[in-house]
C-alpha cells in the first residue's frame, strides 16, 4: 500500500477481526452464541467474540496447473483451472470441514490455494492439524502496515507529470487507450460512483440504468458486500491511476487507461491486508461471484490483477493463488514495497519471475527513490521487473476529491495501466502473462546500475530491474511481437 512500512510484528488475529468492521468478517459474526449445526452446513454463522480464533489451514496437495497453458480458447482455459482447483479441494478439506461443522466453526474454502479458513475455539486448529493431508494450521498473522498517507490535492490541470513522463498521450493519440481490456483491484476497496471511475466500471450500464454488482464487485465484509466502497481511500486512488478518465472537466486526466475496465475486491483494511482478506479477493479475480460467492464465472476474469500492497517473507498459499492466475492467463501486477534503500528490500511474491510484474518507483528526475524496494527479493529472485513513477501521484479518492501520495503502490498502478495498453495494441497478448511481462520489459528506457546487482547478462538491474516504462516503446514492442507471430 502507499508508502507502508514493512509488516513487522505477528499479533493474534483477534486484532484483526477488531479492525475488519466491528466483529464482522467471513459470513457474518457477532457475540452471539457459537452457530448452530444448519448454519454451519453452509459455512456461515456467529464468532463468539474474544474466544474464537481464526486459523488457516494449508493442504499439502495442489494441482499441477501446466497443461492449462495448451488451452488457447479464454473461457476454456479458465474454466479448466477453476475445475482442478475446486476438485483438489474438495478431496482434500472434507475430514476438515467435518470436524469444523462438528465443532460449531465458521470455516470457508479458498480452493485457489487449497486453504480452508477456520474460525472456532483454541482447540479447533490442534484438531485440524492432526488430520491427514493437512500440511500445516496456523493463526491468520497481523501484519502491521502504516495507514496510507494521502494529501488532498485539487483536481490534475491537464496531463499529470507522471503520466507525461510514461509518454501516455501517444497512445491515446493513436486511440490506444485500453479499450476491452479488463483490471481487477485488490486493494481496499473502490469508490464507485466517483467521477474518474464510475463510467469505467464494468457494472456501469449507463446513467439512468442500476448499476450490476454481481461478479463485478466482492467484499469478505458483510456490510460491504452489496456495492463498492472503500474504507481507505487507499484502492480508489489505484484505480484511479490505473483507469481514471482522460475526460473530466477542465481537460483533467487521472488514468493511463481510461478505456479499460475495472472490477474490484476489498482485501485490505487502512492497517493491513491479511491472507484470509488477500486469497478470496484473488479467487474472486479468477472466477467472478455474486455478492454472496456463489456461481462462480471465470470467463469474466480480468486480464490483469493489480496488488499495490505486500506481505513479509513467502507465502506458500498466496504463491499458489498467483500460480492459479497465471495459469488463466491472468497477469498479476504487484509493488515491490517501499522498504528501501537497501538492496534485498523488494517484497513482490510469486513463484515465476517471469509470470509476474514487479514495479518499483522513480521520482520525476527518473532517480530512484529513496523508498523503494531493491532486489533481490525472496528466493533471491531479481526484482523488480520494471519501474515507473511514484512520486506526488495524483489520483482520484472516495466522493470526488483528489489526492496525491508517494509509493511503489502508484508506480504498480501505473504500471498495469501500461499494460492494458499493450493489450490493446496486440489483443494476441491477451491470457499469455509471459509475453506481457516480455513486452512490458522490452518497453523500458534503461536506467543504468543501482548497486545492488545486475542479471540477465547485465541487462537487469536489481534497482531498475529493465528500466523505466516507456509507453510509445511498449505499444512498439507489442506491435512487434505480433508481427513475429
Amino acid at each position: 500500500m502507499a508508502n507502508p512500512k514493512a509488516p513487522r510484528g505477528l499479533a493474534p488475529v483477534r486484532a484483526f477481526l477488531a479492525i475488519l468492521a466491528a466483529a464482522a468478517l467471513l459470513f457474518g459474526c457477532s457475540s452471539d452464541a457459537p452457530i448452530p449445526e444448519k448454519l454451519a452446513d453452509k459455512g456461515k454463522g456467529f464468532l463468539v467474540s474474544g474466544r474464537d480464533r481464526l486459523f488457516i489451514a494449508e493442504f499439502s496437495d495442489f494441482p499441477d496447473l501446466a497443461p492449462a497453458r495448451r488451452i488457447r480458447e479464454w473461457d476454456a482455459r479458465g474454466a479448466w483451472v477453476v475445475r482442478e482447483l475446486r476438485t483438489t479441494a474438495r478431496r482434500s478439506q472434507e475430514k476438515a470441514i467435518a470436524v469444523a461443522r462438528q465443532a460449531g466453526a465458521v470455516y470457508r474454502s479458498e480452493w485457489i490455494a487449497n486453504v480452508l479458513v477456520l474460525a472456532g475455539e483454541k482447540d479447533l486448529g490442534p484438531q485440524v492439524t492432526e488430520l491427514p493431508g493437512v500440511e500445516r494450521v496456523w493463526e491468520e498473522p497481523f501484519p502491521d502496515f502504516s495507514a496510507t498517507t494521502l494529501v488532498g490535492s485539487p483536481r490534475p490541470d491537464g496531463v499529470p507529470l507522471a503520466l507525461s513522463r510514461l509518454g501516455v498521450q501517444e497512445a491515446w493519440r493513436n486511440r490506444i487507450t485500453g479499450k476491452g481490456v479488463q483490471v481487477g483491484i485488490v486493494d481496499t476497496g473502490v469508490y464507485v460512483r466517483h467521477p474518474a471511475l464510475l463510467s469505467s466500471y464494468r457494472g456501469y450500464r449507463g446513467p439512468r440504468t442500476p448499476l450490476v454488482h454481481d461478479r463485478n464487485w466482492f467484499s469478505p465484509i458483510r456490510r460491504s458486500a452489496d456495492a463498492p466502497v472503500d474504507t481507505a481511500g487507499h484502492g480508489t486512488h489505484i484505480a484511479g491511476s490505473v483507469v481514471g478518465s482522460n475526460r473530466l472537466p477542465g481537460g483533467a486526466v487521472v488514468g493511463v487507461a481510461p478505456e479499460a475496465q475495472w472490477i474490484a475486491a476489498q482485501a485490505c483494511t487502512a492497517t493491513a491486508c491479511p491472507l484470509a482478506g488477500v486469497l478470496p479477493g484473488l479467487q474472486f479475480m479468477l472466477a467472478p461471484t455474486d455478492r454472496f460467492r456463489g456461481d462462480p464465472d471465470p470467463s469474466l476474469r480480468p486480464e490483469i490483477v493489480v496488488n499495490s500492497w505486500q506481505r513479509d517473507g513467502r507465502d506458500v498459499a498466496l504463491e499458489r493463488a498467483i500460480a492459479a492466475l497465471e495459469a488463466a492467463g491472468v497477469l498479476p501486477v504487484f509493488a515491490v514495497g517501499n522498504l528501501g534503500p537497501r538492496c534485498g528490500t523488494a517484497r513482490s511474491p510469486g513463484t515465476d519471475p517471469d509470470q509476474v510484474l514487479s514495479v518499483g518507483a522513480v521520482g520525476g528526475d527518473g532517480r530512484i527513490t529513496r523508498y523503494s524496494g531493491r532486489g533481490p527479493g525472496p528466493g533471491n529472485f531479481p526484482e523488480p521487473d520494471v519501474v515507473a513513477p511514484g512520486d506526488e501521484i495524483v489520483s482520484s479518492v472516495p466522493r470526488s476529491g483528489y489526492a496525491r501520495t508517494d509509493g511503489t503502490s502508484s508506480s504498480a498502478a501505473l504500471a498495469a495501466g501500461v499494460a492494458a495498453l499493450a493489450i490493446d495494441a496486440n489483443p494476441a497478448l491477451r491470457g499469455d502473462p509471459g509475453a506481457l511481462v516480455d513486452v512490458l520489459r522490452a518497453g523500458t528506457r534503461p536506467n543504468g546500475d543501482g548497486g545492488c546487482g545486475t542479471t540477465a547478462g547485465g541487462r537487469r538491474d536489481n534497482t531498475f530491474g529493465y528500466g523505466e516504462l516507456q509507453v510509445g516503446k511498449v505499444v512498439a514492442a507489442a506491435r512487434a511481437l505480433g508481427r513475429a507471430r
